[in-house]
């Protein structure tokens, strides 16, 4: 009989999750608050609202796409031992001061950072810190909830609402991250490390392999590694970096799930990262990790479909589109995205700037402005 997987959240994550791994022969069912979620139109079993008790009694396992999701839920399954990867990476996920706490108080490499809990303690962080990124601790991702304070005349920018995370302004050389697969018995499996650029706080295309250095490029694996152990996670786990420009090597934060930059592994690795963290939830042998062709992807912020962009740029060779079929468009929203492969490196940056020209052309703020302007 065939194995039945429950996913708690309903966006392009599980949808590809579901797309990608069907051939297993599993079966899928999902639960999300929106009854338009893009996964829910390819499951075998829609649950919406309060029924997601009737998805964990009808599940062999649960996972998740998305940390942000129905707490009630996470518990219940994870009472009934269903529940794959653990609460805990749920729970650090919910609040960025508990995630770097945790980060920091387990050795990892993370920026400087405080608590701060009074207008006093602003001005304090500030003087400690010199610049300064305040971030809200819930619901701040993709750019939203943060705020950077280059000098005074920023203050204002500081909402008073505490506690806030202060954490300093890093001198940034490259964003990188690292995708790996971990199954229950503690085996892990790593994807080349992937080159991340940001527009407006919000990840607009990525690259791998990434153009670091041997060493650079092995010192992020095996801090990713260790966290994986560390949390005793089961699946895939993202953890982003920061490269300094001294070398440095610091946690940007972590997803405990399939992640937008891992993206270019539908058809850039052998195994995707979404077949693989089925797989690993799922206890089946983890798939190879390596790389095929140097691949990458550019996600589709905020933009409408329209069939002759699309057309153009499937007219580039090496491409391939996901579009999500998310029934409301607004600006940043992750409407899809375009996977790109190429012969080499420098094939493949002509590919991603030719795609990222017919997607936006010149007017790239009206799709993807800040989250102050939205």
């Amino acid at each position: 009989m065939s194995k039945v997987l429950g996913i708690l959240g309903g966006g392009q994550l599980g949808l590809m999750m579901i797309m990608e791994s069907r051939k297993l022969g599993v079966k899928f069912l999902v639960h999300d608050e929106d009854p338009e979620a893009p996964a829910l139109g390819v499951a075998d079993g829609k649950f919406v609202g309060d029924s997601w008790r009737e998805l964990i009694d009808k599940s062999d396992v649960v996972t998740f796409e998305f940390e942000h999701v129905n707490l009630n839920a996470v518990n219940l399954a994870e009472s009934f031992g269903k529940l794959r990867p653990g609460s805990l990476t749920i729970w650090l996920k919910q609040d960025k001061i508990r995630e770097k706490s945790f980060l920091r108080d387990h050795g990892f490499p993370v920026p400087r950072f405080m608590i701060v809990n009074s207008p006093e303690e602003v001005d304090k962080a500030v003087n400690q810190l010199g610049r300064v990124v305040f971030k809200e601790p819930q619901g701040a991702y993709d750019g939203k909830g943060q705020y950077y304070v280059m000098g005074e005349g920023d203050l204002g920018k500081v909402p008073r609402r505490f506690p806030l995370l202060a954490e300093e302004f890093v001198d940034i050389y490259k964003e990188v991250s690292v995708v790996l697969v971990r199954s229950s018995d503690g085996d892990v499996l790593t994807y080349p490390v992937t080159e991340n650029y940001h527009y407006n706080g919000i990840l607009l295309y990525s690259i791998a392999p990434a153009e670091v250095d041997e060493e650079v490029a092995g010192r992020v694996k095996e801090i990713a590694v260790r966290l994986a152990d560390t949390l005793n996670h089961v699946g895939v786990l993202t953890v982003e970096f920061f490269v300094t420009r001294s070398g440095e090597v610091l946690i940007n934060e972590f997803a405990p799930r399939v992640h937008n930059s891992g993206h270019w592994t539908l058809i850039g690795a052998a195994v995707s990262q979404f077949e693989n963290h089925v797989r690993a939830v799922l206890d089946l042998p983890l798939g190879s990790t390596e790389l095929q062709r140097p691949s990458g992807i550019v996600n589709m912020l905020g933009v409408p479909y329209n069939e002759e962009v699309i057309r153009r740029v499937l007219a580039v060779p090496g491409t391939s589109v996901w579009w999500y079929g998310k029934a409301k468009v607004r600006p940043r929203r992750k409407m899809g995205h375009v996977n790109i492969v190429a012969n080499n490196v420098d094939e493949l940056r002509k590919r991603t700037n030719e795609v990222l020209s017919i997607v936006y052309g010149n007017d790239i703020g009206r799709y993807v402005s800040p989250w102050n302007l939205t």
